[in-house]
């Protein structure tokens, strides 16, 4: 039996069955959780607006009118929620420890157990990244996060955020600025910026 594919599943979701939206649900989890949870840093209010994401989408598929791909309509949808979110919240002044960017102290391969010393810097490194998102304004922490952390394509993050590819471009250029004077060496050991950025943001190696 052939799987539908993603424009079948939207047709189908479109008349309203809710066994295909599902399924394009899953499809997309992933990528708008990590979304969420860069621009919160907060699981509960992570899962809160992928939650909501997904029922403003449902409410909204007979809509869909296919000229931006669906991630894309999805991405516009996430960030608009978090942006809400944001606005609501109190601000605070430094990432919290249980801030889900900053990940568990990994295991030293070569020892067995956990370095501490290691663990303990690449905690300070992520609690850095986080505070440094966290001070970003609106425009430009979507910005990371889709061009930097998700690997949307400039074009792509316009019509996401509703403005020009030049404007993307700035802002990329500016969070980058902002951000490695933040992070500092750890940007100059890199020769890619983004990935960098990335790998400090999720807990793994650049």
């Amino acid at each position: 039996m052939v799987e539908p594919n993603e424009s079948e599943l939207i047709e189908r979701a479109k008349r309203g069955e809710k066994a295909a939206f599902g399924r394009l649900l899953r499809m997309h989890q992933r990528r708008v959780y990590a979304c969420a949870i860069h621009m919160l840093g907060d699981r509960g209010e992570a899962e809160d607006a992928v939650q909501e994401t997904f029922l403003r989408a449902w409410r909204a598929i007979d809509r869909f009118d296919g000229r931006a791909e669906l991630s894309t309509w999805l991405y516009r949808i996430c960030i608009n929620v978090s942006l809400n979110t944001l606005r609501r919240r109190k601000r605070v002044d430094a990432a919290d420890i249980s801030d889900p960017r900053v990940p568990e102290p990994a295991a030293d391969p070569t020892q067995g157990q956990n370095d501490p010393r290691h663990s303990a810097q690449a905690a300070q490194l992520y609690g850095r990244l986080a505070k440094a998102l966290d001070d970003l304004s609106p425009s430009l922490r979507a910005t990371v996060v889709l061009v930097l952390l998700e690997g949307v394509p400039q074009k792509e993050a316009s019509e996401v955020l509703g403005c020009s590819e030049g404007t993307i471009a700035w802002r990329v250029h500016e969070a980058r600025r902002r951000l490695r004077l933040v992070l500092g060496d750890h940007l100059e050991e890199s020769s890619d910026e983004g990935a960098a950025v990335s790998a400090a943001a999720t807990g793994r190696r650049a």
